[in-house]
């Protein structure tokens, strides 16, 4: 639905889902919850040089047209407001994407290349640089609980707080900004299960001089909730792990060595997936097949896919994933 304020009037514009009008019909129809969001809003445009004054910083934000409420499942909130208690925040959490730390997948043309079996893995390895080259951290194995995965940070990403514990303490801890759980939403046509951190899987700096001390050691979980915004999707819940990077002055080297985010950190995760048995038509269907990738014999075919990856603070990233497997 959408809120519209106009000429005074306040008007609740309610337009229900597909979901909506059978509960509807049903006589089962009750609100017990909502969600704001703010997808259709530019902040850049907020201007503190404003020739008139402070009164007219946020103009343009205030006269910034709100979307209509619409029908379609898929075109729900993608950034939803947080609920923060505490108004003397001056920092918000952030999620990034960790590509410097040992076994992160990197990205090769902006996509996560998930290999479909052993064998596209090996082709695509050698494509990308080869194992001493890099390649194999720009390749997913499918069902892989160890090696490449997908890591992500939260924490305050500004150099304004140092990251050391105290400030951890200070600034994370005390204002509730860990993350207890991370959830992520899978295309269920694609892919099966989300292989999150299990036991052993450690992120910290605490190698004597400030070296990366990286472990990953993934388990499957199942996505057995639906996701109401997006068709076809459901929900997996994955284990948040503490963020223990801390800025130490007697390290000789630096805390951003390991960690992206630049001030206190807060929680850590690492991400795999497994992949459905697809056949030829489904790659057909809903990718493309014949493609060459350069520097790898044969033709592939593929799947894109996002992976929407939320935490317990309402931070969120949409990882592209390509699901790829060789003809």
């Amino acid at each position: 639905m959408a809120f519209l304020d106009n000429s005074g009037d306040i008007i609740l514009d309610a337009v229900l889902t597909e979901t909506g009008r059978k509960r509807m019909a049903s006589g089962r129809f009750n609100i017990a919850k909502f969600g704001l969001g703010d997808d259709e809003i530019n902040y850049e445009i907020y201007n503190k040089n404003h020739p008139s004054g402070s009164a007219y910083y946020d103009l343009e934000i205030l006269q910034t047209p709100v979307f209509e409420s619409s029908t379609g499942i898929n075109s729900q909130i993608n950034y939803g407001l947080m609920n923060i208690v505490n108004r003397n925040l001056l920092y918000l959490p952030t999620l990034k994407r960790n590509q410097i730390v040992p076994n992160s997948a990197q990205t090769v043309n902006n996509v996560y290349h998930l290999a479909a079996d052993a064998t596209t893995a090996d082709a695509l390895v050698t494509a990308f640089g080869g194992a001493s080259g890099g390649g194999n951290l720009k390749v997913l194995r499918k069902g892989k609980v160890d090696g490449t995965a997908i890591c992500l940070e939260t924490g305050l990403d500004t150099a304004d707080i140092a990251g050391t514990n105290s400030n951890r303490t200070n600034f994370i801890t005390v204002n509730g900004l860990e993350e207890s759980h991370f959830s992520v939403s899978i295309d269920t046509r694609f892919l099966s299960t989300v292989l999150g951190p299990g036991q052993g899987t450690n992120f910290s700096n605490d190698g004597g001089t400030g070296e990366s001390i990286v472990t990953i050691r993934l388990t499957p979980t199942t996505a057995g909730r639906r996701d109401s915004s997006m068709r076809n999707y459901a929900i997996a819940r994955v284990a948040s792990i503490r963020n223990n990077v801390f800025k130490d002055l007697d390290h000789s080297i630096a805390d951003t060595a390991t960690s992206v985010i630049a001030g206190p950190r807060a929680s850590f995760t690492a991400l795999n997936f497994n992949v459905k048995l697809l056949t030829t038509s489904h790659y057909s269907r809903f990718g493309r097949t014949g493609q060459t990738v350069a520097g790898a014999a044969g033709t592939y075919r593929f799947i894109d896919t996002n992976v929407k990856v939320i935490g317990t603070t309402g931070i969120m990233d949409q990882l592209p994933i390509r699901i790829i497997q060789k003809e």
